[in-house]
């Protein structure tokens, strides 16, 4: 989208230059006196703005080419994979809501549970997110029945971690620590499991947001 935008953009500024020089060769070519030469220059100039305006429509139809190509590819994966289409936009939704990077909240999900909704552990924790019911239940206000709900159960999740975060005084992975084990901030095999993940990687490939501003080398 942002290539979209900046495409047009410098499209508009072409257009209007050109159209600024060719009202100048207008202007100068009714006047007396002989002008032909810089009436040249500019046509000229005006020629070479038309090459670099067809170059930038091209680009934008290419642009084009690859949103419908997305399109394609988003609806067929939605398709083949209905559970886990359902689980990213959950994701991106909620991630939005409690201002964490949903490749993070993607990593966690894949560490603590696999992507399995009805994931229970040894220890009773539940879900996507592994919510520990016995732990949040009173502070949260669980409703059991609904904590293998995809929506419900990531929403608690994240619940979870921001109130972690904000014990952590800002620190993600601490915030992270304190998500595996409590309030023990030093949990370095969970942490490079997250950290790990092809989900949070993919924060690297693209424009950081939200939390995940603060440098990696402050874990």
């Amino acid at each position: 989208m942002h290539k979209n935008k900046r495409t047009i953009t410098i499209c508009s500024g072409l257009i209007i230059t050109a159209a600024v020089l060719m009202a100048a060769v207008i202007a100068l070519a009714t006047e007396d006196g002989d002008k032909r030469e810089t009436i040249e220059k500019l046509n000229a100039q005006v020629s070479e703005l038309e090459k670099h305006l067809a170059y930038y429509k091209s680009l934008n139809e290419e642009t084009k080419d690859e949103k419908a190509f997305r399109q394609f590819e988003n609806k067929t994966f939605q398709l083949r994979f209905p559970s886990f289409s359902e689980t990213i936009r959950i994701v991106y939704k909620k991630s939005n809501e409690y201002g964490f990077n949903p490749n993070l909240v993607m990593a966690m999900i894949q560490v603590e549970s696999g992507f399995n909704p009805n994931a229970v552990s040894s220890e009773g924790a539940c879900g996507l997110m592994q919510v520990n019911y016995a732990v949040w239940k009173d502070q949260l206000n669980i409703d059991y029945g609904k904590i293998f709900d995809k929506e419900y159960n990531i929403d608690l999740g994240l619940k979870i971690l921001k109130h972690y975060y904000e014990k952590a005084n800002g620190n993600i992975f601490i915030a992270l620590s304190y998500y595996c084990s409590g309030y023990n901030p030093n949990c370095p095999v969970y942490n490079g499991k997250v950290l790990a993940s092809r989900f949070y990687t993919q924060k690297n490939q693209g424009q950081k947001n939200n939390i995940l501003e603060q440098d990696d080398a402050s874990i």
